[in-house]
Formats: structure tokens, C-alpha cells, sequence
């Protein structure tokens, strides 16, 4: 496998044509499908933002979906793509990604200093427990891909939308990864898409959380509920109950936070369905 990531660096694209990509501009936080397209290959690598990346073999070729941290500069991210097909030989591709540079709101909130600079020593090792746990979780990408479309967990509207800078006691904090949607306790919550529950249980910050993996390096966050109706290890179809709404965690109200990570990149969820679902945020 070493001798094909490096070939992706020593020979330039070839029939860009066979390689597409839609959108093909997002803003930070943003994901686009990459396709190429032709006959199934035995292999499909690519290379994006100092990734490497694979491509999963489709009807009419192979495909991956890209991600864009929320805190990724604007700028032109090249994509090169290395197909082999069948016979053993390579063809190169290459396109680029334009991340758009944009404004996010701003919100100042005043919250007990207990609530957000904690400092009794059991719950700082709880909290890093837990994100050392969460970082290993959203490491894993070798389970197949199980989604085919996304919607929305619940129809309420969103009151935090993704990328809100936060400002908590006069300090700057790092930007909404998430949105929050102004839910009554007690709504029921949909898994977005078919995926295994990964994660069902409570965590300091975002109280009882569930965790769906969708494959690919692909999984979406439900925090801050009531209660979880599902277990680790479960396998959901879009559209099951996993939860009902609350306020447990760090939470000063009723709300659904609703995050997704891909590859552990912080992405806009709402993105997911604009790309993948018939439902329209």
C-alpha cells in the first residue's frame, strides 16, 4: 500500500473528467461527495488535507464523502485520487475543493464558573476520561457504510445554529460543533440515519449522549436527553426513537444538541441533510 500513497504525489491527474465532486465549494464545516466514475475498481485511494482516503466501490464506480473541520481556513484543498483497476494498473486523477471563508454569529452567555471552568480534581479526570474516550471513538473508520439518506432528529426549530461563537464569561470558546434545536423534554429523538449505537450513556459536559456510528468514518451525536432508549451495540434504522429530549449535562434548558464528526473532523450536520435528504432543513 506505501508504493500507491506515494505515487499519489510523484505523477500529476490524468481524465479529470472521471472524477467529480458536488458541491464543489463549502463552507467550513461542510462535506461534499467525491465520485469517481467508471467501472467499479479493485482499488480507490485518495489524499485530501493531509488524509489519506478511501473510496468505496459503487454501481457506477466508487465514492467517499469529504468532510471540512468547522475551524478549517478558507482556501483551495486539492484532491488526488489514485484508481486501480482490475488488471492492476493505475490511473491518477485530481480536482479541488474550495472551503469558503464565512461569518459566524456571536453569542455571549454568563454561566456559573463551576459550570464552565470546573476544578475539583475528580471531575477534570472525569472530563478527560471521557474525551480521551470520545477521541478513540471517532478515530474508527473500518465499518462499512450503512447510511443511504439522512433527516432531521426532530422537527422543532434550531435556536444554536453550527459554528456560533461562544463567548462564556468574557472568554472566547471554541465555536458551537453542533446545533441545538428548541425541543419540548420529552420529544422523541430519530436516529438521522441507520447506523450501531456506539455510545449510550452520560458524560459531564453533554449529560446522557448517544452515539450512532454510520460507517466511513461517520457518526452523529445526540446530547443533553432525558432519557436513551437504545443500547450500545444496537443497530438502528433511520427514524428509530433512541431518545427523549432534556437538559442533562451542561445544559440550561430543554434542547436536542445534534453534532456529527467524519474522520473526526467537526461537520454541520444540517449539511448532511442538505446533501443526503428529502427532507430540507
Amino acid at each position: 500500500m506505501k508504493w500507491l500513497f506515494l505515487l499519489l504525489f510523484i505523477f500529476p491527474g490524468q481524465a479529470l473528467a472521471e472524477l467529480t465532486l458536488f458541491p464543489p465549494a463549502v463552507d467550513s464545516g461542510g462535506v461534499a461527495q467525491l465520485r469517481w466514475h467508471g467501472v467499479p475498481p479493485s482499488l480507490a485511494v485518495g489524499r485530501f488535507n493531509e488524509r489519506v482516503i478511501h473510496l468505496r466501490p459503487t454501481e457506477g464506480g466508487a465514492s467517499a464523502l469529504l468532510g471540512t473541520d468547522v475551524e478549517l481556513p478558507a482556501g483551495d484543498y486539492p484532491i488526488t485520487v489514485a484508481v486501480v483497476d482490475h488488471r492492476g494498473e493505475t490511473s491518477f486523477h485530481q480536482t479541488m475543493l474550495v472551503v469558503r471563508g464565512s461569518s459566524r454569529p456571536v453569542e455571549r452567555l454568563t454561566l456559573p464558573k463551576a459550570m464552565v471552568e470546573p476544578a475539583d480534581p475528580a471531575i477534570l479526570e472525569r472530563i478527560g476520561s471521557e474525551h480521551g474516550m470520545l477521541v478513540e471513538l471517532f478515530d474508527r473508520q473500518d465499518r462499512p457504510t450503512l447510511w443511504k439518506t439522512f433527516s432531521l432528529p426532530v422537527g422543532d426549530p434550531v435556536n444554536s445554529p453550527f459554528g456560533l461563537r461562544r463567548i462564556l464569561n468574557g472568554k472566547p470558546r471554541s465555536p458551537h460543533s453542533g446545533v441545538d434545536f428548541r425541543s419540548p423534554r420529552g420529544t422523541p429523538i430519530r436516529a438521522a440515519a441507520e447506523g450501531i449505537a456506539v455510545f449510550a450513556g452520560d458524560l459531564y459536559y453533554t449529560g446522557k449522549t448517544v452515539v450512532l456510528d454510520h460507517g466511513e468514518g461517520l457518526f452523529t451525536l445526540y446530547a443533553h436527553l432525558e432519557a436513551i432508549n437504545c443500547q450500545e451495540g444496537e443497530r438502528l434504522e433511520a427514524g428509530d426513537t433512541l431518545g427523549r429530549v432534556g437538559s442533562s449535562g451542561r445544559s440550561t434548558g430543554a434542547h436536542l444538541h445534534w453534532g456529527s464528526k467524519l474522520r473526526g473532523d467537526r461537520i454541520d450536520p444540517l449539511a448532511l441533510v442538505e446533501l443526503f435528504g428529502e427532507e430540507k432543513p
